[in-house]
């Protein structure tokens, strides 16, 4: 088990971001589990709430930066619009442009790619913690695998 904590780097994460963080993960891991298994009507109120709680997500991952802007004291506006993009563009999604779900969880997932490699740069120009990267990449990585399990699930007429 060290190991692993080793490798991802999960041993320099303070517990309790480390814990929210991992139970944040439990509705993309179950709602993802529920389009594979449970009957239609039920993989359908899934295939809606992973919609939206991926949206309510990278709302909450775009004002950690408005967040930790407003703790600097920062006047540019440079890190207050980084906060917002991912909440404005995940709004578009459920907008009804896009009628399509394998195109809107294909649109999530890189939203949620875009912002990791965002907060890959945050860290490395000491903005957030150091702390903060293992625990995005270990939490991006079961949230990919989440999406990219529905997309499947969508592609191969599961749901």
């Amino acid at each position: 088990m060290r190991k692993y904590l080793s490798f991802l780097s999960l041993y320099k994460i303070p517990i309790a971001p480390l814990t929210f963080g991992l139970c944040g993960t439990l509705p993309f891991i179950f709602l993802s589990v529920a389009i594979w298994i449970c009957a239609y009507e039920l993989k359908l109120m899934a295939l809606y709430n992973l919609i939206n709680y991926s949206i309510v997500i990278l709302s909450f991952v775009g004002a950690i930066h408005w967040g930790a802007a407003m703790i600097r004291e920062d006047i540019n506006y440079k890190w207050y619009f980084i906060s917002i993009i991912p909440a404005l563009l995940s709004w578009l999604l459920i907008m009804g442009f896009i009628a399509n779900y394998l195109i809107i969880f294909i649109i999530l997932m890189i939203l949620f790619l875009i912002i990791f490699f965002i907060d890959v740069r945050a860290v490395r120009n000491k903005i957030l913690p150091e702390w903060y990267l293992p625990l995005r990449k270990v939490i991006t990585i079961i949230v990919f695998l989440s999406l990219g399990s529905v997309c499947l699930a969508i592609n191969i007429n599961v749901i």
